[in-house]
């Protein structure tokens, strides 16, 4: 039994532009979620970092001192799954005042590149999420003063606003921590 034979049927240019841009629809608006970031918490303040920055979202480590350094935002070195990473407080960095709560939601984030890396403990991470670039807003005078986060914009969340962090900048700040 042979099968029927199927010719193309011909398709004028308004139906194919009006396919062209209903497949095109969902691509724009994956572009626009082009920013991805790790939502976490430290006390009551809501930090995004880009996910593209993150080696890994870890449980807490408690760090070892390191001898004959006084700077009170480096807290220590940490084995984090195999990889020694300095691990400093966030919130001395900077410029506000937080304890680790030490709870069952803590949390390490690792940024930083393979054999480079600076782990910051947080109370939580709730996970990642994705937001469009258009939904970000700068960061008011205050908060991206500096020493003030090293906040680089606002992500909108369901806790309110998150400062997104400016990687380079923190870790530049970590260095000098490491090197005082």
């Amino acid at each position: 039994m042979s099968e029927p034979s199927r010719t193309p049927r011909p398709i004028d240019a308004q139906t194919l532009q009006a396919q062209s841009d209903a497949f095109a629809r969902p691509v724009e608006m994956q572009r626009k979620q082009d920013v991805h970031v790790v939502l976490a918490r430290i006390g009551s303040s809501w930090i995004a970092f880009p996910a593209a920055r993150v080696l890994r979202v870890t449980a807490a480590v408690a760090p070892h001192r390191v001898p004959h350094r006084a700077h009170r935002a480096l807290r220590g070195l940490a084995n984090i799954e195999g990889e020694i990473a300095a691990v400093i407080d966030f919130a001395s960095v900077c410029g506000f005042e937080w304890s680790p709560a030490g709870g069952v939601k803590s949390r390490m984030v690792v940024l930083g590149e393979r054999g480079s890396a600076w782990a910051f403990e947080v109370d939580e991470v709730p996970g990642t999420l994705a937001v469009n670039a258009d939904e970000l807003s700068v960061a008011p005078v205050t908060v991206s003063a500096p020493h003030a986060g090293f906040t680089s914009g606002l992500v909108p969340t369901e806790h309110g606003p998150a400062g997104m962090v400016d990687v380079d900048a923190l870790l530049t700040a970590c260095e000098g921590v490491v090197r005082s």
